[in-house]
């Protein structure tokens, strides 16, 4: 190993501090590639868990393998890389970053790219000390996009359960002739009693009242 090379793999190592769990899943049609983006992947430290031959595995393979990220190319049989990452991506649920390795630098290409949520861009041929880098970002990036999808979907559990909340509120209010803080404090303790959410008692009163309507 060379000086260079040492000092290479030395900063490598800096970057990915606690990165090393990072599973990746390659996709790209020439194995070749596929099988040397493998070797330097696993010299810097990184985990791959699985290669795909094209976009279409390369789905199957994220729903089956799990992986934390996606090095893949553009130009693949059955499905491109920018199908496949739509697929990927194209629903709710956790952001799996996608970094595009590619002989291909058009333009159009690029923003079709922006507009699927890649997180990196690069073209071949690529080194480790551009690869490590791209990879980083991109995790972080994918960290913050998953922590912000958590605190939306945290903010619709809370504003579904406070609609259903007020709902059964209302209902107890009509039916026992009581004030809201009443309602309110009968809710609390028969959810203390069944060891269940407020919410849940919400639907539970609710569905009651529909049936008896």
């Amino acid at each position: 190993m060379t000086a260079g090379e040492s000092d290479t793999k030395r900063e490598a190592n800096r970057l990915l501090g606690s990165s090393k769990a990072l599973r990746i899943l390659l996709a790209d049609d020439d194995k070749a590639v596929a099988e040397g983006f493998k070797t330097i992947l696993e010299e810097a430290g990184y985990k791959v868990v699985g290669i795909a031959s094209n976009g279409l595995e390369a789905v199957e393979k994220t729903a089956e393998l799990n992986p934390n990220m996606i090095l893949m190319d553009i130009k693949m049989p059955l499905l491109d890389g920018l199908e496949a990452a739509k697929a990927i991506n194209g629903h709710p649920g956790s952001f799996i970053p996608i970094i595009l390795v590619t002989a291909y630098a058009e333009r159009h290409l690029v923003e079709k790219a922006k507009r699927r949520g890649i997180l990196g861009y690069l073209v071949k041929p690529v080194h480790l000390d551009d690869l490590v880098p791209a990879i980083e970002m991109a995790k972080s990036i994918a960290q913050t996009i998953n922590a912000l999808e958590g605190v939306v979907e945290n903010l619709s559990e809370e504003l579904e359960a406070r609609k259903l909340i007020e709902k059964a509120k209302g209902i107890l209010m009509k039916h026992l002739g009581i004030e809201e803080e009443a309602a309110m404090r009968l809710m609390q303790k028969e959810s203390r009693r069944q060891s269940i959410k407020l919410k849940e008692l919400a639907r539970a009163i609710i569905a009651s009242h529909s049936t008896l309507t």
